[in-house]
């Protein structure tokens, strides 16, 4: 059964990929909100990068951080970012899958 969404994938990919975006998103520190992505090939199924949101690189998961939203929000990288920075090859015609919808 195809679908609008992602017409190159099959439910079982689809599946696949969401639920490996939810054990990606189990690795943020955030104690809020765990959001995971997920970026793949269509073509070959083959992923190509996973991001979860979290501070920047060489910025301590400080407590006190995380747990003050005001100072979090401004700081906290996106699941979907860290996806796309973390990737070592060109993610364009790429699918992205996350356990949320992204923000604006």
């Amino acid at each position: 059964m195809q679908n609008d969404i992602y017409p190159d994938l099959s439910e079982t990919w689809i599946s696949r990929f969401l639920g490996l975006a939810e054990h990606v998103s189990q690795w943020s520190k955030d104690p809020s909100t765990k959001v995971g992505a997920v970026i793949a090939e269509p073509n070959t199924k083959i992923v190509r990068s996973l991001g979860y949101n979290g501070f920047p690189r060489g910025l301590d998961d400080d407590a006190e951080r995380l747990n003050n939203r005001e100072v979090k929000y401004q700081m906290v990288v996106h699941a979907e970012m860290n996806a796309v920075l973390n990737a070592n090859k060109d993610v364009r015609g790429c699918y992205m899958f996350t356990t949320l919808p992204p923000c604006h």
